[in-house]
């Protein structure tokens, strides 16, 4: 699943391919992935209208558009499977594709699916009305990259469960998922089933710090391989080059060289049991 530095990286590269362009062309082709609204009235709103912006609402994209005097914003949720990617008219379409979009710079995006898991929407208002918007997004916290340490640290003293469980729970903080946490304690040397009132001051600090390092970089390393390689859907690639435990069963860890190791419960987690001690012993 997609996290918030390839949605960040994502979004300011196609902010900066698309923007202002017109789309000249739109076709559906899996329309049960689309909320809102028919594939009919799909096709006709987007069809004519020109990208203003990009923005990303944690593991959120929304395109904010206009046609005439109509506002449009167009929502997607990537789920488990859903991606992004060019495509060109010559090429053959990928078999679990949603929708795809052409501009009139003739660049054309498509939004595909393997399993059918992500999901669309697209709300469209009058001028100055207020637009609707997806009802998941009413219980996300805030986003990471917009809170401070302070308030990250008091937001943690509302939830009192396994650390790495809270870091992935959206109404604590928006955009970081399974992989990301495993990055992120790892850099803050926390074990990831530790109870978030067994952490003092300095490890709060320290996990603060951990997320901004780690997210911060991922968006800066997956920028530069995007603009190098014009591949949006190559999540598995970019992070073999950015994970340092993740997914990185047995290998040597990259501080101690202990063998990294995994556990596998409702979700997959991987970490160093001699750089991240837990305070409680009877952890396995």
């Amino acid at each position: 699943m997609p996290e918030l530095p390839e949605l960040e990286a994502i979004r300011q590269y196609l902010a900066s391919n698309i923007s202002e362009q017109v789309i000249t062309n739109v076709k559906t082709f899996l329309h049960t992935v689309i909320r809102k609204p028919s594939a009919l009235e799909f096709e006709e709103l987007l069809n004519g209208s020109t990208l203003d912006q990009i923005e990303r609402i944690g593991k959120i994209l929304r395109f904010s558009l206009h046609k005439s005097d109509l506002i449009l914003n167009l929502y997607i949720d990537h789920g488990l499977t859903g991606r992004l990617a060019w495509s060109s008219i010559s090429q053959k379409i990928h078999a679990k594709t949603v929708f795809s979009l052409k501009f009139s710079n003739n660049k054309i995006l498509i939004y595909h699916d393997t399993r059918l898991h992500g999901a669309v929407w697209l709300f469209s208002s009058k001028n100055y009305q207020p637009s609707e918007r997806p009802a998941v997004i009413e219980n996300f916290g805030p986003d990471f990259v917009q809170i401070s340490e302070s308030e990250f640290i008091k937001r943690l003293q509302k939830f009192r469960g396994e650390i790495k469980g809270i870091l992935t729970n959206q109404k604590f903080v928006t955009g970081i998922g399974n992989a990301y946490a495993d990055e992120i304690l790892f850099e803050a040397k926390i074990h990831p089933f530790s109870k978030s009132p067994q952490l003092n001051r300095e490890e709060k600090s320290a996990l603060y710090l951990a997320c901004k390092n780690v997210l911060s970089s991922a968006v800066e390393q997956i920028s530069r391989i995007l603009e190098s390689t014009q591949k949006l859907d190559n999540e598995r690639y970019w992070r073999q080059q950015i994970f340092r435990v993740h997914l990185k069963d047995k290998q040597p860890c990259p501080i101690c060289g202990n063998p990294i190791s995994t556990i596998k419960a409702k979700r997959l987690t991987n970490f160093c049991r001699k750089c991240q001690v837990p305070a409680n012993r009877n952890f396995i």
